[in-house]
């Protein structure tokens, strides 16, 4: 009897020393559960949030930017999210076969601008003023005797016209170019047939300033004449104006000067003569060469 009370007081004591030990255990357990919850509190408020807005702040440049972008190839839509990127692929493909379209039309159209060596041997080097009046002169008679021949009026205020140097002459070198313009102009009027030539100018000094930044690559050589012929002789002429030597003799022209320059029209004024000869017109021509800076 006293055994199995003291083996029910033993199983008593083992009982409640369990009990004590699981309530213990879910005390621990109750109490981890809030502090865990204060220490992810602390995390997200110190260490989350943080960098949220730090994600956000950097995140603002690329949505400005995709925004930018977005409005840029739909300028109807302001609200566009979705970017048809194949779409742009097309576009930035398109952009670089224009780019080197450009750039072979720019090659072309260097090479179209080219004087002559001689010519620009000339402009390369020192100007002087002795040599140039020589030339000048030279010019002035050469042309004189072919009008002679090819039986066309020049009336005097054409020679007069020919570029002279003076104090406002920004860049002298630009008086061959002038010079080499005018004797490729006339000589190819001559060959059209053209019947008088009225008058000539070059004004340099009015176009031809020094560039401030040097990034400038074209001179402007500007040559206003105004002169009378049938209108075949005077649409030839203005055909025969963007053309150099070799398209001026396949276009028929054998005795085409060897150096005539590329020259474009920048105004024209056409008019009849008068009511007996309906098919003789006068012209007052402004036309533009180009000289490539070197």
């Amino acid at each position: 009897m006293d055994a199995s009370r003291g083996a029910g007081q033993c199983e008593g004591e083992w009982h409640t020393d369990f009990t004590v030990k699981l309530r213990f255990q879910e005390y621990r357990r109750r109490s981890i559960v809030p502090i865990a919850g204060l220490v992810l509190a602390a995390y997200y408020l110190m260490v989350f949030l943080p960098l949220g807005r730090r994600a956000e702040s950097l995140d603002a440049p690329l949505q400005k930017a995709w925004q930018k972008l977005a409005v840029s190839l739909d300028p109807d839509r302001t609200n566009v999210v979705a970017i048809d990127f194949l779409r742009i692929t097309n576009q930035l493909n398109e952009t670089r076969q224009s780019l080197m379209t450009l750039e072979n039309a720019k090659r072309q159209a260097t090479a179209r601008l080219q004087l002559d060596s001689p010519l620009r041997a000339r402009m390369n080097g020192p100007f002087e003023l002795v040599e140039y009046q020589n030339e000048r002169s030279k010019e002035v008679d050469e042309l004189g005797s072919l009008a002679k021949q090819q039986q066309v009026v020049v009336e005097p205020a054409v020679f007069a016209g020919f570029p002279e140097h003076t104090a406002d002459v920004r860049q002298p070198a630009l008086l061959w170019a002038a010079l080499s313009a005018i004797d490729g102009l006339l000589r190819t009027a001559f060959q059209c047939k053209i019947s008088a030539v009225h008058s000539l100018s070059a004004p340099l000094a009015l176009t031809n300033a020094l560039p401030a930044n040097g990034s400038e690559r074209l001179a402007e050589i500007p040559l206003e004449v105004e002169f009378t012929g049938s209108t075949a002789s005077a649409i030839r002429l203005l055909q025969c104006l963007p053309l150099r030597a070799e398209e001026l003799r396949a276009a028929g022209l054998v005795d085409a000067p060897t150096n005539k320059p590329v020259m474009f029209i920048d105004r024209l004024v056409m008019r009849k003569q008068s009511p007996d000869k309906p098919d003789e017109v006068r012209m007052s021509l402004r036309a533009v060469g180009f000289v490539l800076r070197e």
